[in-house]
């Protein structure tokens, strides 16, 4: 695949396996403080606890299952699904492996879960981005839209639209810069909202 490059010479690739631990850490450390984290787990130095072998099975199941962009020195990550008619993401062991690493807090990590693939778009092929996260030091200087506009230019070429769950207005904002338009928000149950949004592939030469 063609990597891309930032305004901060960073070459986007595709993680690799051996990456696994630092691709869940760099997940782990971007969402700490991200607006479902005081639901999900409301103590910080819990939620560093639990967060770290939560994202490990998202890491490791998205490597077999899916596409893991990253930029050169791991300091941003996309975790993209090819989606056919329907969702149907199914990680092995994954209910014993959620309750081992979310403890006490798993109700709250299946309410998400049931929540996210009940409203998650049917019948139409599409790629999900399920996670895009930059380490906290990286923050607010373009990472996260290379990563997007780098997958972007794939799914535009080959005709593909793309679904996301934005978590608040300051990501809404970012994905709408890149052409994604909301759907309907849902909330979870006793949590906070979720805001849908979708991107139609654009013709080349198309801004967005």
């Amino acid at each position: 695949m063609v990597t891309a490059m930032t305004a901060f010479a960073s070459t986007i690739r595709r993680a690799i396996p051996a990456e696994t631990d630092r691709v869940a850490d760099l997940l782990a450390e971007a969402f700490l403080y991200g607006d479902f984290g005081p639901y999900l787990v409301p103590n910080v130095e819990t939620r560093d606890r639990v967060y770290r072998p939560y994202f490990r099975i998202l890491t490791e199941h998205a490597l077999a299952a899916g596409w893991i962009d990253v930029t050169e020195q791991l300091t941003a990550t996309a975790i993209w699904y090819p989606i056919g008619e329907r969702l149907d993401l199914d990680i092995p062991g994954y209910d014993t492996r959620l309750a081992q690493a979310c403890g006490e807090y798993l109700r709250r990590f299946v309410a998400l879960d049931r929540a996210m693939h009940a409203h998650h778009p049917t019948g139409v092929p599409h790629h999900y981005l399920a996670h895009l996260g930059v380490h906290p030091d990286r923050q607010r200087q373009g990472l996260g839209s290379a990563l997007l506009e780098h997958h972007h230019a794939r799914l535009d070429a080959d005709g593909v639209p793309a679904y996301l769950e934005a978590t608040g207005s300051r990501n809404g904002a970012l994905y709408r810069r890149h052409g994604y338009l909301p759907r309907q928000g849902y909330r979870v149950p006793d949590g906070p909202p979720l805001y849908p949004m979708w991107r139609r592939p654009r013709p080349a030469g198309e801004a967005g």
